[in-house]
């Protein structure tokens, strides 16, 4: 018996998968203390924690960086390079800012201590480590009252002799972060960067999953990282950095199974939550990337390549300083949540501004428990449109323009900015929220195919219980892809971080997957290449077929200069089953509505009502057919079909949804 769960800014979203099918289920998040509403979920679900196998997607690393609420941590490195993570790259978010806003410091200059003792390039001992200044740290330590430690040594990912010397010496009570175990490649800025925040938020992660094993006692509890695999929740407390996109890699993950079943290779995927709009790119599967940011700092371990942005369900809607509509990033989370959800929401939202124009029904229940106050929406637009000049559903038309305007701009970012048309791609929409808005994102980027998973409203959720168990590992060095020597360090390096794999995830059936960062010679980087999977030999040839591929599909040209391998990398993960999703049986007939509803819609500056049918998905049945206007209603989510849309069933009951213009 497996459980999924995905806790959102707003919802949190559970899957349970057993031999009598799947079932979903979603209650408003608790962000205080994310496992009271687990434990409710469980509770309602009737399930008995103690039986189950379960997956989770956790934003307790994510949040604690985001609102900078992490533990009080030293940062260690060597003499002269205190000032690393304050200086940084010196590179301007803004070029022709003459006065740019300086960025907050995350530690002060008393929190960064340089020790005497340097490793050369070549990974030999220079200077030794001084061994007086080390027991001075650790008076330090405790004068200073620190929860953590990172420490990030000079080329230690070739010789992390020094760093395992610091650590030896810290007080046995302290999180310890060391960068060669977090993150062995050159750069020492991203490496520093990163090694700081797995510390900065280790203690709280480590608190949080020992809590909930402590209540919940469930007989496995994994956790996703943000390279879609999942991990066991002690390595997962040791390397909170890995979980910065928990919550979002469940999604593509499920999204990769949904292509696979339908045989659609080219993706772009769609999730709006309540707080938040994640959007990526898969062509087969989905795109990773190593030069990952958050909250101004780069966090650059393998991570799935989503792109997210302030706008969701419970985006607010504001009038900026020049009389505009603004809508987001600001959300009104879980509580007090939009209007409708009456908890004290006064700011208007998204999800207000769908119920206020019908595209809600009035009379539905988010989750499947919540009422709608349709009433409370509109006096609040009513309010927010008289500072406009507009009538409440002009403005409730306006925010749904503005917030989906927002959302293809994300999803322009992750296909047209790196050399894709959208139009060669189906959009896959999920989250509690998506289907509200897929058929005119789809329009505004002339694609024609959407689809709307089974459980889209919980899909993150299902996309936990669909993740292999897996680990990341990688080493730089820097080679000549020409070298005749090239093959046999890559051949050994792989070897290497095989061997590292299997200590670290003894007795477990692993597959093996390979890549390498490569570049041209003085660029500055890198292109993600990967190789064939297992153990077969290293082919130059071919790296250099797909390294050339990749290049021209990213900066549209070649350059006659030689190639560089940088890094190698490992993915070590456990073979198994993947879990099987039932197919429904085909059946002909007409689908029949449960209900009619009015939606408004805009005709020229007037919103008209027009009477729409309603069906409930449960009801819908592959074989039928729907052709828009309608509502297909669940208790997770609900998808607006528009006029010149059609919709029918795949056989594993996904909505494909099509234009007929």
């Amino acid at each position: 018996m497996f459980l999924g769960v995905d806790t959102g800014g707003t919802f949190t979203d559970f899957v349970y998968y057993s031999a009598q099918g799947l079932r979903f289920h979603k209650v408003l998040s608790t962000p205080t203390d994310p496992s009271l509403a687990i434990e409710q979920g469980i509770a309602e679900m009737g399930l008995q924690a103690d039986q189950l196998h379960l997956v989770h997607g956790s934003t307790v690393a994510t949040n604690a960086v985001l609102e900078r609420k992490g533990v009080k941590t030293l940062f260690v490195t060597n003499a002269g390079f205190e000032d690393l993570l304050t200086i940084g790259r010196q590179t301007r978010a803004e070029l022709y800012q003459l006065c740019p806003e300086l960025p907050e410091q995350w530690l002060g200059r008393d929190d960064c201590v340089g020790l005497a003792g340097r490793i050369d390039a070549a990974g030999a001992p220079a200077e030794p480590l001084d061994l007086g200044a080390l027991k001075q740290l650790c008076g330090y330590i405790r004068a200073g009252n620190y929860d953590a430690v990172a420490i990030c040594m000079l080329f230690s990912f070739l010789n992390p002799a020094h760093e395992r010397e610091v650590a030896a010496a810290l007080p046995e009570h302290l999180f310890v972060s060391a960068s060669h175990q977090v993150l062995a490649e050159y750069r020492e800025y991203e490496r520093a960067a990163t090694t700081f925040l797995n510390a900065y938020v280790g203690p709280l992660v480590q608190r949080y999953l020992r809590r909930l094993q402590h209540v919940l006692s469930p007989k496995h509890l994994y956790v996703m990282h943000s390279a879609g695999g999942v991990m066991q929740a002690e390595a997962a407390g040791e390397h909170a950095v890995r979980l910065l996109l928990s919550g979002p890699a469940g999604g593509l993950v499920a999204a990769g199974r949904v292509g696979r079943q339908l045989h659609t290779d080219q993706l772009l995927t769609f999730d709006m939550g309540g707080t938040s709009t994640d959007v990526a790119l898969m062509c087969g599967e989905p795109l990773m990337t190593t030069e990952g940011k958050l909250a101004g700092l780069p966090v650059s371990l393998p991570m799935l390549d989503i792109h997210t942005i302030g706008a969701g369900g419970g985006s607010q809607a504001w009038i900026d300083e020049a009389g505009l509509p603004q809508v987001g990033p600001q959300s009104a989370g879980a509580f007090p949540g939009p209007v409708c959800y009456g908890r004290g929401g006064e700011e208007v939202t998204v999800t207000d501004a769908n119920l206020l124009l019908g595209r809600i029904p009035a009379d539905a229940r988010l989750a499947g428990s919540l009422p709608l106050d349709r009433q409370a929406a509109a006096e609040a637009f009513e309010r927010y449109g008289r500072a406009l000049g507009l009538t409440p559903l002009q403005a409730a038309r306006a925010v749904i323009d503005i917030a989906e305007e927002h959302m293809a701009g994300a999803l322009r970012v992750v296909s047209v900015q790196k050399g894709y048309d959208p139009g060669d791609f189906s959009l896959l929409c999920f989250g509690g929220a998506g289907g509200l808005h897929a058929c005119a994102l789809a329009e505004k980027l002339s694609m024609r195919k959407v689809i709307i998973p089974v459980a889209s409203g919980a899909f993150s959720a299902l996309g936990m219980l669909a993740g292999r168990q897996q680990s990341e590992f990688s080493r730089t060095r820097c080679m000549d892809a020409a070298h005749a020597d090239t093959v046999v360090q890559l051949t050994s390096l792989f070897g290497e971080l095989s061997d590292e794999a299997r200590q670290q995830m003894p007795g477990l059936p692993l597959l093996f997957e390979r890549r390498v960062d490569m570049r041209y010679a003085g660029q500055g980087f890198h292109l993600l290449i990967p190789l064939p999977d297992g153990n077969e030999p290293v082919d130059i040839a071919l790296l250099l077929e797909r390294f050339a591929r990749a290049h021209r599909q990213a900066y549209g040209h070649l350059l006659d200069r030689p190639v560089e391998v940088i890094t190698v990398r490992l993915t070590a993960c456990v073979d198994r089953t993947e879990l099987a999703w039932p197919t429904m049986q085909s059946v002909g007939g007409e689908a029949l509505p449960s209900t009619f509803t009015d939606v408004y819609a805009a005709v020229g500056d007037v919103a008209t009502a027009m009477s729409v049918p309603a069906y409930q998905r449960s009801a819908l049945l592959p074989g039928m057919q729907l052709t828009g206007p309608a509502l297909v209603l669940e208790d997770i989510a609900t998808t607006w079909l528009p006029p010149g849309w059609q919709l029918q069933l795949s056989p594993h009951g996904h909505l494909l949804l099509e234009t007929l213009v």
